[in-house]
């Protein structure tokens, strides 16, 4: 797990070595252990390493500062984070054998022992023990259809020295990061924004557009169209690569999507079903836990954590894993609270630590905390957020890297992959449109008794999403018209960009069928936001998350295999639960409680507020965007009275991110 770093002008003009030292050096809590640059001139055809202050010295190579003059139009900036092959071969940028390609590489091939192993055959040499090389030859090997073979999470960068072209690539589901600044001639590219955007580069301004429909909805901008909340500033969508080269535009182009079942096929017994899930799963942990370095694993306390865990003690105890990296006694990290609340997991956390006598270690995430790291969160987070969640995660990440364990498996995935976030109208509506009345009837029962909620919505809403897309959408864009408008946004920003936000519909509203839903939330309206703050969370610690329900293998088998046994009898997950009988306690398995990482937001809000009463004062930043008399008038309401809590939430995450972001200016 690493930072990346990259730039290119395309009309021959040097690079400015300080602002990429800069860039870089803002990338450090992603790789702490060693850093390396690459300079390039496409024009005259030579390629060289340089080292940077924390480069290790037995590379022997000359600082970058030693540069200067060169005339270098290209330039690649490393910081790594070692994780496997912990020797100076690891060290990026990285030169193919022949001298040809060059890489920047962040993530880990998981597959990458037997993707060498075959490279080998077909007469490749390997000089390191690590996954980047294999990169570097099955590129050079298969050109970018090496994509469809790799088994992992990555954002990667390679020089083409022959044909003088930049290949980006980011992994299936958008695990890693990757975004990208295009002005004129120039390509820049990076792991996160904040090596893009500062004095360095590209200056900081918001994206509009991306703030109402923040403050208006909490909708987040959309990863499937590359958008941030930075104007100019783009990311890589999930499952996208794209070429650049010297005289034409850079554009992304979708390498994978997940494919739908097609209806030919002949489905098989559940049973069968629920045995080939069980093996994908554990496989996708065994290979997972492939590193040279220290694996614990994130507890939450819920089925998907808790799958984890005991898979790896499975593993541990019956199929020989070796103890080297996960230590006698498997560790567990969980975010616990002092207070009862739905929030408080402990109870089945110590379930299943009882259950695998794993060694958990717990964290108290406080509103004291909170105050002190909500800036640096920021920061780290690079883009505004919806809540306070992501702080316990936070504290988690920081609680792994205070007991020295720098990869953590993580159950992130399964909600979207397994229909956990109760997607019930669409289930129903499929049953409807399907003229399944027996069995509509029949899941209404059981999904009422399951969740409590009564059946006359439930087949209101399902008679909704057996609608047509068009008739979907109208009634979206209808409800979008005849809301209440809000009285806290400027009149000026909220009619500029009202209609704007009419015209562009959610990605959720053209799923008509659960399968397209599911879809649709794994590649682009909530997985990847997710995982953005994963890897920030995680990277700031200099932690490496890995999210095993993201094997690309499982994911594919289960919208093509199992996509009718995910809600069955009124239970969602239900072949994951299934597939985790004699693994996961019953009293985990067959949970219908669970919350997710979530905070006791109400009270810390009121907290954060009290502490801050400056938070919404004249001349707050964002002055530019909200009414702030207005603002302090529904602060002081939902204080006294309650309300809409993540709405407050927003307010107070967007002017904390514009005071972080307006240091840049």
């Amino acid at each position: 797990m690493c930072g990346i770093y990259g730039i290119w002008h395309r009309d021959g003009r040097p690079v400015d070595l300080a602002a990429v030292q800069t860039a870089t050096s803002r990338l450090r809590h992603r790789g702490p252990d060693d850093e390396g640059y690459l300079l390039a001139s496409p024009e005259e055809g030579w390629c060289a390493p340089y080292a940077g202050a924390e480069t290790d010295s037995r590379l022997a190579l000359p600082p970058l500062d030693q540069a200067h003059g060169t005339g270098g139009s290209l330039a690649f900036g490393f910081r790594r984070l070692a994780i496997l092959d912990l020797s100076p071969a690891g060290h990026q940028p990285m030169v193919s054998a022949d001298g040809r390609f060059w890489i920047v590489f962040n993530g880990e091939i998981y597959n990458y022992i037997e993707l060498r192993e075959e490279l080998q055959r077909l007469g490749h040499r390997f000089r390191s023990g690590g996954d980047t090389e294999v990169i570097l030859a099955a590129y050079a090997q298969w050109g970018e259809a090496c994509l469809d073979r790799l088994n992992g999470m990555w954002a990667f960068a390679i020089w083409d020295r022959e044909r003088r072209e930049l290949f980006l690539a980011r992994d299936r589901f958008g695990v890693k990061p990757l975004y990208y600044v295009a002005t004129g001639q120039t390509f820049a590219f990076a792991s996160e924004i904040k090596a893009l955007v500062g004095r360095h580069a590209l200056p900081f301004a918001p994206e509009p557009l991306a703030i109402y429909q923040f403050l208006v909805d909490g909708r987040l901008p959309d990863p499937q169209h590359g958008a941030t909340f930075f104007a100019g500033v783009r990311a890589l969508p999930p499952g996208h690569c794209m070429r650049i080269a010297e005289g034409s535009p850079a554009a992304p182009r979708r390498y994978y999507d997940v494919a739908l079942p097609d209806g030919h096929h002949r489905a098989h017994a559940p049973e069968t079903i629920i045995a080939a899930y069980r093996d994908l799963f554990i496989d996708a942990v065994r290979l997972e836990l492939r590193s040279d370095v220290a694996v614990g694993t994130c507890l939450s306390g819920g089925i998907d954590s808790s799958s984890i865990v005991c898979a790896v003690n499975r593993l541990m105890s019956q199929d020989g894993l070796s103890a080297a990296q996960i230590g006698e006694r498997q560790k567990t990290f969980s975010a616990v609270y002092e207070s009862e609340g739905r929030y408080n997991e402990r109870r089945h956390i110590e379930r299943v630590l009882r259950a695998t006598t794993a060694d958990g270690h717990f964290v108290v995430p406080t509103v004291e905390r909170l105050l002190a790291d909500l800036e640096r969160l920021t920061w780290h987070q690079d883009e505004p957020f919806q809540s306070t969640s992501i702080f316990a995660q936070w504290c988690v990440m920081g609680l792994a890297r205070e007991r020295g364990v720098t990869v953590l498996l993580d159950g992130q995935g399964a909600d979207e992959l397994l229909a956990g976030y109760r997607p019930y109208a669409r289930y129903l509506g499929d049953l409807l449109r399907g003229g399944r009345g027996a069995t509509l009837l029949a899941e209404v029962a059981a999904l009422s008794a399951r969740s409590g909620q009564p059946a006359l919505p439930l087949l209101r809403n399902a008679l909704i999403f057996a609608l047509p897309t068009p008739a979907v959408e109208l009634a979206y864009v209808g409800r979008q018209f005849l809301r209440t408008r809000s009285t806290v946004l400027r009149p000026d920003f909220a009619n500029a960009y009202r209609r704007v936000d009419l015209v562009d519909v959610p990605s959720w509203c053209e799923q008509e069928t659960l399968d397209l839903h599911l879809r649709d939330a794994v590649m682009a309206s909530s997985l990847p936001h997710l995982l953005r703050y994963e890897d920030r969370n995680s990277m700031a610690f200099s932690i490496e998350a890995r999210v095993p329900f993201l094997d690309h293998r499982l994911v594919e088998f289960v919208f093509q295999c199992a996509s009718h046994l995910r809600i069955r009898q009124g239970w969602t997950k239900w072949v994951h639960r299934q597939a985790m009988e004699g693994l996961l306690p019953d009293a985990i398995a067959w949970r219908s409680d669970k919350v997710g990482f979530e905070t006791p937001e109400d009270a810390w809000q009121r907290d954060l507020l009290a502490a801050r009463p400056d938070m919404f004062a004249d001349g707050a930043a964002c002055g530019a965007y909200l009414d702030l008399p207005a603002v302090r008038h529904a602060v002081e309401e939902w204080c006294a009275c309650g309300g809409d809590t993540r709405q407050v939430w927003r307010w107070i995450s967007l002017e904390v991110w514009l005071r972080v972001w307006g240091e840049e200016r």
